[in-house]
């Protein structure tokens, strides 16, 4: 039995999406369905040994841990009156990115992930006053904790951040100080020879170190690897001219 405009008004107008900054509500598009939330796939070979039983496992990151391939994450979609006009307004928002933006919606508020929208949109047009549409994301497979988007100031060594997951996670750490000092995060230490501008901050998950006015300062820096924030408790400590660590956990699951 077909759905009523006004049944679907009154049924889906609260449950939306944000992408690359801008709401679908901002359309009048809402969603009649959450995204697919399966999990993404491990990047694993697995290898036939003649002779033996079972394959042998290789897993495709670091040993102890393990990488995620993308994931299609899937909405049914709905608008109403404003067709044309709001076809287009539409296509343009979802496919003019040209990588990776930020998909959060109202079933998961908690959480976010990085997406882009790489299918074609296809409308299913009812008497040009409406049109539902599957929108589809291709995207990291991490879904990021907001929680763990905020910032966390340290001002004595031995503080102890908690990860509340079961994967390793990849903070943003600004590191202030007036001399040389090393700082340590689990088994990871780095060296920081000076603090130009009074601070260097560590993004672990580029690889990079930076200034406050964005100059790449990864010359001011000695370490085999940049630190990690295992599941579970991580004490952060330092020495020598380091006065106070901020760092941003980036807390993430699957």
């Amino acid at each position: 039995m077909p759905v009523s405009q006004f049944d679907l008004k009154s049924r889906f107008k609260r449950q939306y999406l944000t992408f690359n900054g801008k709401s679908s509500k901002d359309f009048l598009l809402y969603l009649s369905g959450p995204g697919i939330y399966d999990s993404p796939a491990p990047d694993v070979e697995a290898t036939s040994i003649p002779g033996l039983n079972g394959d042998l496992i290789q897993n495709n990151a670091k040993s102890g841990r393990r990488r995620f391939n993308n994931v299609d994450i899937k909405y049914e979609a709905f608008f109403f009156n404003g067709l044309p006009a709001k076809t287009a307004a539409v296509k343009s928002w979802l496919l003019s990115p040209t990588g990776y933006c930020k998909l959060q919606d109202t079933y998961d508020p908690d959480f976010f992930r990085m997406g882009m929208c790489t299918s074609a949109v296809e409308f299913d047009v009812t008497r040009q006053k409406g049109a539902q549409m599957e929108l589809v994301f291709n995207c990291k497979p991490q879904r990021w904790s907001v929680e763990g988007q905020k910032s966390y100031t340290l001002s004595s060594s031995g503080s102890v951040l908690r990860n509340p997951y079961e994967f390793y996670s990849q903070p943003l750490i600004v590191v202030k100080g007036t001399a040389q000092g090393t700082l340590t995060i689990g088994d990871c230490s780095v060296l920081i020879y000076s603090f130009p501008n009074g601070a260097v901050t560590l993004n672990c998950e580029t690889q990079n170190a930076y200034n406050s006015a964005g100059s790449f300062c990864n010359n001011y820096i000695y370490s085999e690897e940049f630190p990690v924030l295992a599941p579970g408790a991580n004490t952060i400590k330092w020495s020598g001219g380091i006065t106070s660590v901020e760092i941003t956990p980036r807390w993430w699951t699957l």
